[in-house]
């Protein structure tokens, strides 16, 4: 009699097998929560009057500060604040070239040695259009020996020469919705995906580890819905909230994602989290109304994000 029960178990046993599963591949697949955190440490855009600082994140895995995804003005103190181990720094990666999401690297650059740190910093970022560089010309743009802003610096941070300051840089120049990937190790890697910024060359991207992933949308209209595929059933969605529900402001509905579109992108990728960042001083006040219009698509988790805030991956 008590065999009765092994069929079912057996029947779900095969059709794990032929779907291509085994128990240890279905848990692996669950994040757990408190693998991966991301701190906030910007959730302003380029405002001076707003008490918060420009864009940027941090990315921890295991309790070890991995990953920056952007640096903008305020986030070098915050990063200070944070009690990070500069040692365990791997990559910088940049969505784009605003002052607002990069303006403190220099600062980076030259402070990490002076905590120790003694590997190669990988550093990447979107290829060059117009007027805007691309990752390399803005390195080099910063530290050549000849023409760089801080020339003082190039013997010790110029990637041209036989610099004391290591960087492998690499240049994103993906085609139209095409996702690329890159692994800093084994267990931790990083994808990105261009996404229309206006004439700005701009990138989301999506880190991955121990079964979680984190979207970082930066940037945009996503008029042409590049996010939508980079941010497919990810556990957290950092979505930028610099423009409200019929903003008025012709430039911010050119540059940003309405919050019904934010909404939009959660309910249909299936987001775990949405993190509402880059709040302007134009949508505070509006955070009901921007809930609002998300609820529309989306029932998650709904959290506006403020500068040295913790977001735990996984979980509700």
């Amino acid at each position: 009699m008590q065999y009765r029960f092994l069929k079912p178990l057996l029947l779900a046993s095969l059709y794990l097998s032929i779907a291509g599963f085994s128990h240890s591949t279905w848990a692996a697949d669950i994040c757990q929560p408190g693998k991966i955190m991301v701190q906030v440490l910007g959730s302003g855009g380029p405002e001076l009057n707003d008490q918060r600082a420009s864009t940027s994140y941090l990315v921890w895995i295991n309790q070890k500060a991995r990953v920056l995804v952007d640096f903008g003005s305020g986030a070098a103190l915050n990063y200070e604040k944070s009690g990070a181990n500069p040692a365990e720094l791997d990559a910088v990666l940049f969505s784009h070239f605003h002052v607002d999401h990069s303006a403190d690297f220099p600062a980076l650059v030259k402070g990490l040695p002076f905590a120790g740190y003694d590997k190669e910093l990988r550093v990447f970022g979107p290829a060059k259009r117009g007027v805007f560089p691309g990752v390399k010309e803005f390195i080099h743009a910063l530290f050549n020996r000849d023409t760089g802003a801080y020339a003082y610096l190039a013997d010790y941070a110029d990637p041209d020469v036989s610099s004391q300051f290591k960087m492998e840089i690499e240049e994103v120049a993906g085609k139209d919705k095409e996702v690329k990937r890159y692994a800093l190790d084994d267990g931790l890697v990083v994808k990105a995906i261009s996404v229309l910024h206006g004439p700005v060359p701009s990138l989301a991207w999506r880190v991955e580890s121990q079964g979680c992933s984190v979207t970082f949308s930066g940037d945009t209209s996503n008029t042409d819905q590049a996010l939508d595929i980079l941010a497919q059933a990810t556990d957290v969605l950092i979505a930028h909230h610099a423009a409200r529900e019929n903003d008025p402001d012709n430039v911010a509905r050119l540059l940003h994602m309405m919050p019904t579109e934010i909404g939009r992108i959660a309910g249909t990728a299936k987001v775990g989290k949405l993190v509402l960042s880059h709040r302007m001083k134009r949508t505070f006040g509006h955070e009901m109304e921007s809930t609002a219009a998300i609820r529309k698509h989306y029932a998650g988790t709904i959290l506006f994000a403020n500068d040295m805030q913790k977001i735990i991956v996984g979980g509700k």
